[in-house]
Order: C-alpha cells, then structure tokens, then sequence
C-alpha cells in the first residue's frame, strides 16, 4: 500500500492515469457487483421484487448526492495541499470529511425513514406489492446509511493521495461478504432466515460496513496516504465550511441527475411493472459500462488537482487530454459490444420474455451514446479537480433535467414508449458535448481552492 501513494506532480502521466484506473474501475466494478448479485437474486422473486429494489435504489441514490458533495469537496482539498507539501493541512481536512459524513448520515436517516413510502408514492408506485417491498428496502438501508457517507468519503481521500489500490482491497473483502450473505438472507439457507428483499439490504449493509471499518483502520495506522492518528480530535466549522463549499455543486450535480432519472421512472411508471423492470435492468447495464468511465474520471481529478497545488498547469491540462482520449475510445467500444448483442446481458437479469425484449429496444437506443457520457464524466472531474464544481452541475441540470427530461415527458406523448428511449439518449449527447465546449474555454484555470496560508492542524 505504501508504494501505491503517489507523487502526481512528477513522472509520466499516462502511467499515473492507468495506475490510478485500473483500480478504480475494478472497485467501480465491484462496487455494481454489490448491485448487480443484488439483482440476480432479486430477479428470482419476480418482477415486483425488482421494480421495488430498483426504484427505491434510485430513491436512495438520490439521498446520497450529499455523501458525493462531502467526497468530492474533501477530494479536491486534500489533492491540492498534498500536491502544495502540505501533509498537516491534508490530514486535518480529512478528519473534517468524516465528521461531516457521519453528521450528514444522521440527519438523513432521521428525516428520510419516515418518509420512504411517499417517495415511492411520488414516482406513481401505486403496485401495492412495490410499495411494501420498496418501503423495507428503504427503511432498512437509511438505518445504515453511514456507512455509505463514510466509505465514499475515505475512498475519495485515498484516491485524492494517489492510493487507488487499498480501496480497491478492502472493497473487494465487502463484495465477498456481500456474494455470500446474499443468498443466505434472500432465500433463508442453511439456516439463516428466509428475509426476501430485506435480506438483499442487510447483506449489502453488512458488507459496506465492514469495508469502512477496514479503512479506517487503515487511517489511524499510518497505512494511508494520510493519517488521522496524528489530527486533533476537534470540530473545525471553518475547514467543513470549505469542505461543503466546494462539494455542494457536485451534490446538486448528482441530485439534478437522479431528478432526471426518478422523472423517467415518473414517466415509465403507468406503462406497468414489466417496463419498469426493463429500465431497472438496462440503468444497471448502463452503470456497468460507464465504470470505466468512472475510474478515469476519478483518476484525472487528483492528477488536476495535485499538479495545480504544484503550480503546474500544462501537466494539468496534459492529463486533461489523455483521459479524454482513452476514455472516450474505451467506453464507445464497449458501447458498440451492448448495441449488438441487447439481448444476451439482459436476459442475465431475468427469464421473463417481455422484460427482454423491452429492455433490448431501450438499450440500442442508448448504447450509440457511451462516448459522449465518457465526455461527461471526465471533463466534469477535470474541473471538479481545479475546483470548479458549480459548471459542471450547471450543464448536468440543463442537459438531464431541461433537455432530457423535457424530451422524455414530449415524445413520449408524440411516439410512445421509443419517444422515452430517444429523450434519454439525446440529454446523454447534450451535456457531453456542452461540458467539452465549457472546458474549452478555460475559465477553469482561474480558480483558487487555497485561498489564505493553510495553518499547521
């Protein structure tokens, strides 16, 4: 683990790129395999069983764009004062993050557990077997909901010192516990008791919550990029205001983006279960491909934000364009495999003929569109990393919420189910190319994410 923390300012940046990625991707990967086993198991229960898990996934999702801002915020921070050799200061901010996440957590399973079945009652859920079913899911899950806020925010810190791969470890040791305690819970085997959809939330709680205590761990033994045994046990209102101030853009920017897509369910909803189920699976074969671009979007967020700490502003763009590239390649690629062959990655999910074949037409109309979600994603962490969070949700909420699902609700009365395909499809188009035109202006180079002389914590 030691020689996975890593000087960004110095050495090839294509290396830096891959050998921050490839662990990304992987924990990106594993972290859908917490959803994706989910669903295969759910999938056995019928398509009421995985109507309730993934709208009320996405309901959740929607909850927790907070932890995302708290991440990101902390993220770019510590990034730009390792990068300015400021190891006292990063510490500090990173002790900040946790106490923000575990405030934030709290907050939110107070206000959101009395609550869950309106929300399922918003997107017009009116299947009384979805409704019962997807209020469980929720109540369970918000209960543990800490130990999403806390395991986001300790990955970010690590990525942001150029350590990809301890994350990575200790996230495969909670999908393993997840895999074994999946079917155990959902069927009852061996013993254990028959839970259904309860059981898919408890497995994944139990395993999320051993990976946070693994990293913290970790933090308080010197074994990463930053160590907390050395900070202040100390509220700083003043680094926490810092910390939200820079990651509140890319908590609306999430927050926009799950609107979006809880209006498509909005829209979907009266069409019947069946539909939603296809949506519910082609969302998570979308996850899936994005995952790459995922991990090269949150490896060139510290490259950026480490070398502007350093002052070095060409390595910085540099690695900009690289990322661009290779991502762009990579997920359009993996695009054109989906577009091919619809039928064969759905028909993992589920046996039911009809699912299938919706599903199949839903994602020929969205594959084409990988390459400019890559845009999306890496352009949008490239300005994150120099501090400029307020852009990027700024095109997110054009692109997904007025483009999109302004799309969605009119074609879908102009042509039906097809119109709802298409909307989606052209939103993904959009903001990849709005985010690409907005970098290119430059304005990102201007921002100050260290603003006075950081004091020793």
């Amino acid at each position: 683990m030691k020689k996975a923390r890593g000087d960004l300012t110095r050495g090839s940046l294509f290396r830096h790129l891959l050998r921050l990625a490839v662990p990304i991707i992987f924990s990106y990967i594993l972290q859908d395999a917490f959803n994706i086993v989910d669903m295969i198991f759910v999938g056995r229960l019928g398509p009421g069983a995985i109507a309730a898990v993934g709208i009320s996934g996405n309901l959740l999702r929607l909850i927790g764009v907070f932890s995302l801002g708290i991440s990101t915020g902390a993220g770019i921070m510590v990034a730009q004062y390792l990068g300015a050799r400021n190891l006292a200061q990063a510490e500090h901010i990173a002790m900040q993050a946790i106490f923000l996440a575990v405030f934030f957590s709290i907050g939110v399973s107070l206000v959101g557990y009395p609550l869950a079945e309106y929300g399922l009652l918003a997107v017009r859920m009116v299947d009384p077997e979805v409704l019962r079913l997807g209020t469980t899911y929720m109540h369970i899950t918000l209960l543990g909901i800490s130990t999403m806020f806390v395991s986001m925010a300790l990955g970010s810190i690590f990525r942001a010192g150029g350590d990809a791969i301890t994350p990575m470890g200790v996230l495969i040791f909670s999908t393993l516990i997840n895999i074994v305690l999946d079917p155990l819970l959902i069927f009852g085997l061996w013993g254990f008791p028959k839970l259904g959809v309860a059981g898919s939330a408890y497995a994944t709680l139990i395993g999320r919550g051993a990976g946070v205590v693994v990293l913290l761990y970790f933090c308080w033994t010197d074994r990463a990029p930053v160590s907390l045994r050395r900070v202040q046990f100390r509220i700083d209102f003043s680094e926490m205001i810092d910390i939200l101030r820079l990651g509140v853009y890319s908590s609306m920017q999430g927050f926009w983006r799950h609107i979006s897509r809880l209006g498509f369910l909005w829209v979907i909803g009266p069409y019947g279960k069946n539909i939603v189920a296809a949506y519910t699976i082609c969302m998570r074969l979308r996850i899936l491909v994005m995952n790459p671009g995922f991990g090269i979007a949150n490896s060139v967020s510290p490259l950026v934000g480490q070398n502007l700490g350093a002052n070095q502003m060409e390595r910085a763009e540099k690695s900009t364009r690289i990322a661009n590239l290779f991502g762009a390649v990579l997920m359009a690629g993996i695009g054109a495999i989906f577009l091919i062959f619809p039928q064969m990655f759905i028909r993992i999910f589920t046996p039911d003929t009809t699912v299938i074949e919706i599903g199949a037409v839903y994602l020929q109309f969205l594959s084409p569109t990988f390459g400019f979600i890559a845009f999306s994603l890496i352009l949008g962490k490239a300005l994150n990393g120099a501090g400029d969070t307020l852009s990027p949700m700024v095109i997110t909420l054009a692109s997904q919420v007025g483009v999109g699902l302004g799309l969605v609700i009119l074609l879908s009365h102009l042509i039906g189910l097809n119109g709802v395909w298409l909307g989606i499809a052209l939103s993904n188009v959009v903001q990849g190319v709005v985010m690409w035109l907005w970098y290119r202006t430059g304005r990102w180079k201007t921002i100050k994410v260290m603003k006075r002389v950081p004091k020793a914590a």
